[in-house]
């Protein structure tokens, strides 16, 4: 085995070691020494690539989701945007989701990465499927898209860390509803009697 498959191997064991931690421990009680000792590593290894436990959260993260918030192409921005959501309240409801909105909200710093390497390369994805929703006259070219983001994925954040609930699929398909309504290519116009 080359020394790179063994580094490969070595973080996924310490990745995998953060994960089934947080299913035992909170996150203001998961230390680097309990990952090491799960991951069969010593402490300098983890210090090797992860300067905080926070930093070893958002990469785990990151892998658990990796392909959970793809998006297709071939169906509606409506149809893409409620799995969005639903997968998104699924995963932040998980201990690793829920140790992430934890380190959101005290580092500063590792909020600013997770919003640049992690919701931005999405938030342009998503930018893309809204381009395509519009040349297929599903929406209109004149709505403010960013605030219409925001709107849709704030909520579901504000259900997980102020009341500690998962939003369901009826919350999501009305929150849907009242943030894509004004966005229809028809919404606004009256119909002639």
């Amino acid at each position: 085995m080359s020394e790179l498959e063994k580094s490969s191997r070595r973080k996924q064991c310490i990745l995998d070691a953060v994960i089934t931690a947080l299913e035992d421990y909170e996150y203001s009680k998961l230390t680097i020494e309990e990952i090491a000792a799960r991951a069969g590593v010593g402490k300098s290894t983890i210090y090797r690539w992860w300067k905080h436990k926070s930093d070893l959260v958002f990469e785990a993260f990151k892998q658990e989701t990796a392909s959970v918030f793809e998006l297709d192409y071939a169906q509606s921005l409506e149809f893409n945007l409620k799995q969005q959501l639903l997968k998104l309240s699924h995963a932040l409801n998980r201990p690793i989701g829920r140790a992430l909105l934890v380190v959101l909200s005290e580092h500063r710093q590792a909020a600013g990465e997770f919003f640049s390497q992690y919701l931005l390369p999405r938030r342009e994805a998503t930018r893309k499927l809204i381009q395509l929703a519009i040349q297929n006259g599903e929406i209109r070219a004149d709505y403010p898209f960013e605030l219409m983001l925001d709107t849709l994925y704030a909520p579901i954040h504000y259900q997980m860390i102020f009341f500690n609930h998962q939003p369901d699929d009826a919350y999501i398909q009305a929150l849907l509803d009242m943030v894509l309504q004004p966005a229809r290519v028809n919404a606004g116009k009256k119909v002639s009697p």
